[in-house]
């Protein structure tokens, strides 16, 4: 059977169905079928449903009457002409008939939140759409790398922090399966409910952070500004937060209020880069940062897997770390020389109070004794109280720049500044200093951190140099 045929009886006994309201969804998929493969059968259909309204308005009189049976009182005549009248009816037919066969398309869902912006975004997997600026209805946001903000119609705005999944509920509501949520909600939008696995969030108009560590079950509510209430759904106990206060909840327990640090809001070994020949890799064979608000004057143990960094608002809690390499055995003939460390999530502060951050190299020009694992801001070498560098005593080799919302990626500087330095100290022991150049912008700013020589997985801070090959 070509397009153009189609089974003239079954098509009569479908529209006889149609006409008599018994067509079921069976029969609804068969007329389908028909009309959507055959101009014939449609011009079949279009014809025998307007004689069928022509023949209903000559036995009434030209008064047009319901189908529905039983139902014979005429209504008052009416004043257009019988043709008129004729092609209207058939016209109510043919889109009584549509609507009974024809698919319905679904409307669009209704959208209550934009996607405001995004910060070196990498999505995984989103049911929503991640372009800047796009309304967004219910559905899961999961984000990869970066940092990204909603804001619902309610007035309520989140920030989200990678690695997240986010989904949304309505404009006063969403769940938050993994990562960190920093909410600011007005007057407006108070009752803003962000639930997770363990906890409900409740906000009374305030400023607060929810981390979810679906690994180890548990949701850390911090409070910048306001009240919040946190709720326990397996228990039912109810803890209000205020400025300053946090808790934790998992399945089984709820945490009391507690104060929290500004910096708690979050939550097999890998070789370095290969190489040509003419490249010499060194790894640190010391490293260690120094100052935080735990570094009193004493020493303190630094011998961690990550090496933090941070430029506070106040100085108090800024960090710089420092790495050893050995050159010994290396001559004046470097050609080039990279410094690549590999970033890691802290755990410490947040990345909405970090914008893109700049990151300094120094050289140490007069390389000082140091032990990776006692070392303390105000006697580290060149450095100042609390952590400020004594820029007599150093100098700028290289800088890179990490955006707003990375935690995470392989960083460098190379170049002649670098291989300079390396040439003036050739076959001794150096020291480098990385410090980060970029401000937070309130006291709960991301710390930033990469991977020591004791990292588990990640490279260490590598030092690759390039010198000529020697023919053998």
């Amino acid at each position: 059977m070509n397009r153009s045929e189609f089974d003239q009886a079954q098509l009569l006994a479908l529209l006889a169905e149609v006409l008599d309201g018994s067509l079921d969804d069976a029969g609804r998929e068969a007329l389908n079928a028909l009309l959507r493969t055959s101009p014939d059968a449609r011009r079949f259909f279009s014809e025998h449903m307007e004689l069928h309204a022509s023949l209903h308005l000559d036995y009434t009189a030209g008064e047009v009457t319901q189908f529905l049976p039983g139902l014979n009182k005429p209504r008052k005549p009416s004043r257009f002409p019988m043709v008129s009248m004729a092609g209207l009816a058939a016209a109510a037919c043919i889109a009584l008939a549509a609507s009974i066969f024809w698919p319905r398309q679904a409307e669009a869902p209704r959208g209550f939140a934009t996607l405001v912006d995004s910060r070196a975004a990498r999505w995984d997997g989103s049911d929503l759409p991640t372009s800047d600026g796009t309304r967004l209805s219910k559905g899961t946001l999961r984000l990869a790398e970066g940092l990204v903000t909603l804001r619902f119609d309610s007035g309520a705005q989140v920030s989200l922090e990678a690695p997240a999944e986010l989904t949304l509920v309505d404009d006063m509501n969403c769940i938050l399966g993994s990562g960190i949520v920093l909410a600011d909600v007005p007057e407006s939008a108070i009752g803003f409910r962000i639930a997770t696995s363990t906890a409900n969030v409740i906000d009374f108009g305030t400023r607060f952070t929810v981390n979810v560590d679906p690994a180890a079950g548990r949701t850390q509510t911090h409070v910048h500004e306001g009240l919040v209430e946190v709720e326990h759904p397996p228990t039912g106990v109810v803890v209000a937060l205020r400025a300053g206060q946090m808790n934790s909840a998992d399945k089984n327990s709820m945490g009391e209020a507690r104060p929290w640090s500004p910096e708690s809001s979050q939550a097999g070994k890998v070789g370095p880069a290969m190489r040509g020949e003419e490249w010499t890799n060194l790894t640190s064979y010391k490293d260690a940062y120094i100052g935080d608000a735990t570094d009193k004057g004493v020493p303190v143990p630094r011998a961690e897997t990550l090496l933090l960094v941070k430029k506070s608002i106040n100085g108090y809690s800024d960090r710089k770390s420092y790495l050893g390499f050995d050159l010994s055995g290396i001559g004046r003939d470097i050609e080039d020389a990279e410094l690549t460390l590999h970033f890691a999530p802290t755990g410490l502060g947040l990345a909405s109070d970090v914008p893109d951050a700049t990151f300094k190299v120094y050289g140490l020009l007069v390389d000082s004794p140091w032990n990776d694992r006692m070392i303390k801001a105000g006697r580290a070498p060149a450095a100042g109280k609390p952590t400020i560098l004594n820029m007599d005593k150093v100098r700028e080799v290289g800088e890179f720049v990490v955006k707003q919302g990375v935690h995470q990626g392989r960083f460098s500087i190379q170049g002649e500044l670098l291989a300079e330095f390396l040439r003036e100290n050739s076959g001794s022991k150096i020291t480098l200093i990385v410090a980060r150049d970029t401000v937070e912008t309130t006291s709960t700013g991301l710390v930033h951190g990469f991977a020591s020589r004791r990292h588990p997985t990640l490279p260490a801070p590598t030092l690759a140099i390039r010198r000529p090959v020697t023919e053998k």
